[in-house]
């Protein structure tokens, strides 16, 4: 916490509510249930059970349950979400100017060893997923020794750090942040947030050898914060706050990053419109696996019997049995269905799956400008969602950073920076332009330089090479071949004379060897 806590022991006062969510929350997590489910894969959507997988009216609770154990997740949703999180990250990320007593943040960003750039790929995570993302920036409290006869004073920063003491960064869920207050600033609009609410759940030591889930919510107030306990598992109004302290910053140390802002602390979840795909392919999927079952299995029909043989219950199939009758008419088989609907389902497939690949890839498209206007003067807006969303990260991440300078009495650098890899233009096409480049090459319309930054930007070569170092090694190997290969054709003392030489020779009159004119 931000400063020293203090421990309450008196759980004997009323419960609070301190965990209700508040009207914004609500809102805006009203369509996660379907993301988390979706993330969560087959087990998880199984478990929701008529929530995402309807049950029709005339099946049975029995037929319902063995149709759901069949149905599998075609988890388009998360295998878009992990290309889009990871495709920033095939190039190390790269931190400016970040002062000295801060370093230790880029291998260890949150005290747990986690390291800046894995750090910063769940808060793009988040981003993606939710819409928003939050980064808590707290700072540790070490005590220090001081002298009875002394006055007691607040430790200088070299104290601390000597004692131990750090910033923590803290990846905070949209999902766990249920609660904020805000207020204006005088005489102005912007809104000046004044308290947060964040639920988490601790598995905590039960007995000797046990261990159980205990939930909290600690509430973080511009001087102080407390925190919540919940007593009864059954009740949500049963949190009683069991500690609590000052806090020394003056400020709730939470930066907000958003993906697509619908209001203060509230967003859209960016690719709901691709969850909602895979859930119509979870449903139609599961009417495919239910068809394609009763389809292998041929309807027995028959037709002649009399109403009394078929009461009877005598008529029975199988090997080694012989169904007898009187009737001429009377005629037994089995009937196999056309298999139309089965082909209507696998396309109805195919084509769920197209418009998945469809949304999964729109967030890498540049914004093309549409008027040549546009083409000269808004250059800006010739960038992808994907593009936009790392920009966004890297700002809040910059700015969680002059949080942490800030805990720690340091003045940041102006040109500290987080660059973020964001040139995915070029992969756009999925290669298919590599073609057209070593024929441009091939051309001499660009130089060797840029067609290997072409291909490099595309993740032909890696990142860690130095397209003009090695555009001047080619060179100068290709003519180091070249030389070995004429040394090789010549004869030994041989002189291979210019071809515009050898003709003018041929013009002239024939020199006397010099020796001869001695002699």
């Amino acid at each position: 916490m931000s400063d020293s806590s203090r421990v309450n022991t008196n759980t004997t006062g009323d419960t609070s509510p301190v965990a209700v969510p508040c009207i914004g929350y609500e809102q805006m997590s009203s369509s996660w249930s379907l993301i988390l489910d979706l993330l969560d894969g087959t087990q998880a959507m199984r478990a929701a059970g008529t929530t995402w997988l309807p049950q029709e009216p005339s099946e049975e609770d029995d037929a319902y349950n063995a149709r759901l154990g069949r149905s599998i997740l075609y988890n388009g949703y998360k295998d878009t979400l992990n290309k889009l999180k990871n495709r920033p990250f095939t190039v190390p990320v790269k931190i400016t100017d970040l002062p000295a007593s801060l370093e230790y943040l880029e291998d260890d960003v949150d005290g747990m060893g986690t390291s800046m750039s894995d750090f910063i790929r769940e808060i793009l995570a988040n981003l993606i997923k939710f819409g928003i993302a939050h980064i808590y920036v707290d700072h540790s409290k070490v005590t220090i020794d001081q002298p009875d006869s002394e006055e007691k004073r607040k430790p200088t920063i070299a104290e601390e750090t000597a004692a131990g003491a750090r910033v923590f960064f803290t990846s905070v869920s949209p999902v766990d942040l249920i609660g904020w207050q805000t207020q204006k600033v005088e005489n102005s609009s912007v809104q000046d947030l004044t308290q947060i609410r964040i639920q988490e759940t601790s598995i905590e030591a039960d007995g000797d050898y046990g261990d159980s889930e205990v939930d909290y919510v600690t509430v973080y107030n511009k001087d102080d914060w407390e925190r919540h306990q919940k007593l009864d598992p059954e009740k949500n109004d049963s949190y009683q706050k069991v500690e609590d302290g000052p806090s020394t910053l003056g400020k709730i140390p939470l930066v907000t990053i958003y993906a697509s802002k619908d209001g203060y602390m509230t967003a859209e979840a960016p690719l709901m419109d691709l969850a909602w795909l895979n859930l119509a392919h979870w449903q139609s999927y599961s009417d495919q696996r239910n068809i394609l079952k009763f389809s292998r299995f041929g309807l027995l029909f028959g037709k002649g019997f009399s109403p009394a043989q078929v009461k009877s219950g005598k008529i029975v199939v199988g090997p080694r049995r012989a169904v007898l009758t009187n009737s001429t008419e009377a005629e037994l088989k089995y009937v196999e269905p056309s298999g139309k609907g089965i082909e209507a389902g696998q396309w109805d497939l195919g084509d769920i799956e197209e418009k998945m690949r469809v949304l999964g890839n729109q967030p890498t498209v540049r914004d093309i400008p549409t008027t040549a206007t546009e083409n000269r003067n808004d250059e800006s807006r010739m960038v992808s969602q994907l593009q936009t969303w790392v920009g966004a990260t890297e700002r809040g991440m910059v700015a969680a950073l002059k949080l942490a300078a800030e805990w720690r009495g340091v003045e940041p650098s102006e040109e500290m920076a987080i660059d973020i890899y964001s040139d995915f233009e070029a992969t756009i096409l999925g290669g298919s332009d590599k073609e057209l480049l070593l024929k441009t090459r091939e051309a001499g319309e660009i130089t060797r330089e840029r067609h290997l930054r072409e291909q490099q930007r595309r993740g032909v070569y890696s990142q860690d090479m130095d397209p003009e170092e090695e555009a001047r090694l080619a060179a100068a190997e290709k003519q180091a071949d070249e030389a070995i290969l004429m040394k090789d054709l010549m004869p030994d003392g041989d002189v291979i004379e210019d071809e515009d030489e050898d003709e003018d020779d041929d013009d002239d009159d024939p020199v006397e060897d010099p020796v001869d004119e001695d002699e």
